[in-house]
């Protein structure tokens, strides 16, 4: 089968949506053939994928999101296009290529199309709109998301989420093509790698030397993007409350993102004493820092899936999020790791707390996190997306 896929987001940003979309080529490219369209970035360094072709449009910075770009067609696209003659489309945005995508599935060449949706609209909605305090707009702007969502969807032949907690709620506010739940596989390096190299133990030294962290430190880490979406103004206040009680530990902030410097100012208002942001870090070494930690948090209520928590449970370490988005559907509360609830840092603290003062809750935690990564290898993964593609072209054929 040879497949069209159209993304608005696109290396060097390498965020759940991209890792998703290597994924899945790299998982299936012995079987079919993909195409990629995505926004040529002004920054952007030659990224390359052995054997898939890839188109980058030109684009226009988008203000309200810093990193991201607003794609559109190019004036050779359509004759590429002709050319590739695709047996599906698989669509990973609901904005401009997205749209393009649409329009080419069904009003340009009648091609199945299958969407994944990836991004909770309404939240990142207000985000954009409201920033740090978009939850008191998120109200004003549900009922619009929620129009755009059916419209852009209806298209769809399938529409696949990344979890269950998604998959209901699109059909609950009248998605009406199929909607399944097809969780993103934890890339290879995460479940291959399981044990420090020297220039694994180098790595963590510097980092260690950089931020000054004791070999006998607890360290706390964060991965992600650092955005107003993520809540990380939870976690640094739940932190600001405990860390004269725990000296001995440290806040690790790994990940880079438009609000970094907003987030840095705020920790030092809080006058937060063992904490550090180390900005971007390379997918490929992220094993290895995640192994230099006791536990991940994660403080965001809008996670769609939410790869870094599977990633770090690849890795063995609990979890600590909030009962709201994705995450609920693989942390589970006082098994492998603790949910409180969104946005209070009080509760989020408690949890905090409960891993740093009880070790053998940790290591149970840890054994349990790390069975429920080994589910996400990509031998399910791939077998579940093909019977998606299948499904689409089936549905799209009647």
């Amino acid at each position: 089968m040879k497949i069209g896929i159209f993304t608005d987001s696109w290396v060097p940003n390498l965020n759940g949506v991209v890792v998703s979309i290597i994924n899945e080529i790299q998982s299936l490219k012995k079987n079919h053939e993909f195409v990629v369209f995505a926004p040529k970035l002004r920054k952007s360094v030659p990224f390359r994928i052995e054997d898939v072709p890839i188109y980058e449009l030109p684009s226009v910075p988008f203000p309200p999101y810093p990193g991201y770009n607003v794609a559109f067609p190019s004036v050779g696209l359509s004759r590429v296009l002709r050319k590739e003659k695709f047996d599906l489309i698989h669509c990973h945005s609901p904005f401009s290529l997205g749209y393009f995508a649409t329009l080419t599935a069904r009003k340009f060449y009648d091609i199945p199309l299958l969407n994944t949706y990836h991004t909770h609209l309404v939240e990142y909605s207000a985000h954009l709109v409201g920033g740090i305090y978009a939850d008191k707009i998120t109200a004003l702007l549900e009922q619009a998301v929620w129009l755009y969502i059916r419209w852009f969807y209806k298209h769809s032949d399938v529409v696949v989420t990344p979890s269950k907690t998604l998959q209901h709620d699109l059909l609950a506010h009248g998605v009406k093509p199929p909607v399944y739940s097809l969780p993103n596989m934890i890339s290879k390096v995460f479940l291959t790698n399981t044990k420090d190299t020297n220039e694994d133990i180098d790595l963590q030294n510097k980092i260690r030397e950089k931020y000054g962290i004791k070999p006998s430190t607890n360290i706390i880490i964060y991965c992600g993007r650092v955005s107003y979406e993520k809540k990380l103004e939870v976690m640094l206040e739940a932190y600001k409350s405990i860390q004269d009680s725990f000296l001995d530990s440290f806040l690790l902030i790994v990940g880079d993102g438009p609000h970094l410097q907003t987030y840095q100012n705020m920790a030092i208002e809080l006058n937060l004493k063992n904490c550090a942001f180390t900005g971007f870090i390379s997918h490929t070494k992220l094993p290895a820092i995640y192994r230099m930690a006791n536990f991940m948090v994660t403080p965001s209520d809008t996670e769609t899936q939410g790869l870094t928590v599977l990633e770090a449970m690849s890795q063995s370490l609990p979890v600590i999020g909030v009962s709201g988005g994705g995450v609920v559907d693989y942390i589970f509360h006082k098994r492998n790791g603790l949910l409180s609830p969104p946005g209070e840092a009080q509760a989020f603290a408690e949890s905090m707390k409960t891993l740093l003062e009880e070790p053998d809750t940790l290591k149970s935690y840890s054994i349990a996190a790390k069975k429920t990564a080994t589910q996400f290898s990509s031998k399910g993964y791939t077998s579940l997306l093909e019977k998606a593609f299948r499904l689409a072209v089936q549905l799209h054929t009647k």
